[in-house]
């Protein structure tokens, strides 16, 4: 039995012209190149640091978290003030100083300052 509808969809018009056209010319429009991408960071390599020692880094983040004691900073605003860290190495150095009682978090991906202790004068 033969099929009364062809399997081919009818050709709509889409404005494609029925059959091949010969290209007769070409035109090529140069672009001026794009503006270059800010140089990556280089590397660092991490120093030791010992007991009662602070780095370099937890020093500027001491410093951007006790700029604004009251403001509840996200780690990705630490992480691109710093700029020579990724995103990721943010978050473990912020456990890390978060674990050794150096800053606290306020809740998920919150940081402030730790307050200062004060101790009452006899």
């Amino acid at each position: 039995m033969k099929s009364p509808i062809s399997r081919y969809a009818e050709r709509k018009l889409d404005g494609r012209p029925d059959a091949s056209n010969a290209v007769t010319s070409t035109a090529i429009t140069l672009l001026p190149p794009p503006a270059p991408e800010p140089a990556l960071p280089t590397t660092t390599v991490p120093q030791y640091v010992g007991p009662g020692q602070t780095s370099n880094r937890m020093t500027r983040v001491l410093t951007i978290l006790q700029a604004e004691p009251e403001r509840l900073w996200r780690s990705r605003e630490i992480a691109e003030l710093l700029g020579d860290v990724t995103l990721v190495a943010t978050y473990r150095q912020l456990a890390r100083w978060t674990k050794k009682g150096m800053i606290k978090r306020v809740r998920t991906g919150r940081y402030a300052a730790v307050a200062p202790e004060t101790t009452p004068l006899e």
